[in-house]
């Protein structure tokens, strides 16, 4: 990233296609800063953003590759599966620990482009379902950076503009056919003379396996919790910026408060459904050595099977299944 050019990052979820696509063709030609993009996709195969975003804008969008430059008046896509991260100005694709429960994630591409190019960091956040890219907003402004929201208004799904407004009550409020032209605007008033950034290297931090603490925490870790990671079980470590609190485990996976909510309901659900099998398994293997030649008296396999098959059932009317098949 060279002296006189800022980076723009914008970061949707659901319903936020309809309103990119109005951002990117607001966006003059000779735009002067490279533009990453961050939608989540999850980890489909194929993704056409790239080429529906070049049909709209004046400007050639195509998915992000590792190492390339950074090059102003072009959009860079993170693909799918791959967080779409900066580093000394080139794109960097990492297939590291899901935040929030996606890759690519909102929060990781806002991190690391604050990182890299600080106050000369203008961040959009659109459309979309709970609260990825609030945190990463806050990084932005902490950085220097500044932070853009689609107005929850208008946006298809509200939970993200007002997470990120949560996060960053200074961002800026804007209505969707106006983003563009803000962004503009931003990067006019907001680009420093030179890179605030250029010549760094970013210092890699201990892991908990160069450690002999068990309480391990990086530094901008506060504190422990009981809490653990709904993906790998590990302990999550709680960290606070300003007034928004979130966590991450050791080996990196992150969330925001509602994406870890989420996250451990869905977890919680898999965990019943789970139990339930367990339980209808063990009641068939009950019964089936109640009934074999090599018991004598099966009325304890018989009253443990009736239990299992009994809190199996429990268990399914309060999941929402039904304990019989006959509607299938």
């Amino acid at each position: 990233m060279g002296s006189r050019t800022g980076v723009v990052a914008v970061g949707g979820s659901a319903g936020g296609i309809e309103a990119l696509l109005d951002l990117v063709a607001a966006l003059p030609a000779e735009f002067p800063a490279p533009v990453l993009v961050t939608v989540h996709v999850g980890d489909r195969v194929r993704s056409s953003l790239p080429q529906i975003l070049s049909r709209a804008a004046l400007l050639p969008a195509t998915h992000a590759r590792h190492g390339e430059p950074l090059r102003p008046g072009h959009i860079y896509v993170a693909p799918p599966d791959l967080h779409l991260l900066v580093g000394d100005g080139r794109a960097r694709l990492s297939s590291g620990p899901r935040v929030n429960r996606h890759r690519p994630a909102v929060d990781a591409m806002f991190a690391s482009t604050a990182r890299w190019a600080g106050p000369a960091t203008v961040a959009v956040v659109l459309s979309g379902l709970l609260d990825d890219g609030a945190v990463g907003a806050a990084l932005v402004a902490r950085a220097g950076g500044h932070v853009i929201v689609q107005d929850p208004a208008e946006a298809s799904f509200d939970s993200m503009p007002r997470s990120a407004l949560l996060a960053v009550p200074a961002a800026r409020v804007v209505a969707t056919a106006d983003l563009g032209k803000a962004i503009c605007e931003q990067l006019e008033r907001s680009l420093p003379a030179d890179d605030p950034h250029e010549g760094e290297a970013e210092v890699p931090q201990m892991s908990m396996a160069d450690s002999d603490d068990p309480a391990f925490l990086t530094p901008d870790e506060a504190r422990l919790t009981r809490l653990s990671c709904p993906e790998c079980n590990g302990g999550l470590a709680e960290i606070e910026i300003s007034d928004i609190r979130y966590y991450r485990c050791h080996v990196g996976h992150q969330y925001s408060p509602q994406s870890l909510e989420a996250a451990q309901r869905e977890a919680a659900e898999a965990k019943l459904w789970a139990a339930a099998a367990a339980l209808e398994e063990h009641a068939a293997l009950a019964r089936h050595l109640a009934n074999g030649p090599l018991v004598a008296n099966g009325t304890d396999y018989h009253q443990a099977a009736d239990q299992s098959a009994d809190a199996a059932k429990t268990l399914r009317s309060r999941l929402g299944g039904s304990a019989s098949r006959d509607s299938a």
